[in-house]
């Protein structure tokens, strides 16, 4: 599955949370602003973590926990 894909299927459960009745209810919604939220919050998606301390490397590393929705 490529990005845009995976970006209209977020898309798309994020609209169904909406819990919209009618089309003008969800139009009402769908706001530029949700919009360009959505897609940064997707976009970000990847950087959850924390940080822990490495005795290897004498300092702290970055470990994430993301893990893809499929």
């Amino acid at each position: 599955m490529n990005e845009n894909e995976k970006l209209a299927k977020y898309i798309h459960k994020e609209i169904q949370k909406l819990g919209w009745g009618s089309r003008g209810e969800l139009f009402q919604e769908l706001t530029p602003n949700a919009l360009e939220f959505w897609i940064g919050q997707f976009q970000t998606r990847k950087c959850v973590g924390h940080s822990e301390w490495s005795d290897r490397w004498q300092r702290n590393i970055w470990v994430s926990d993301y893990k893809e929705d499929e």
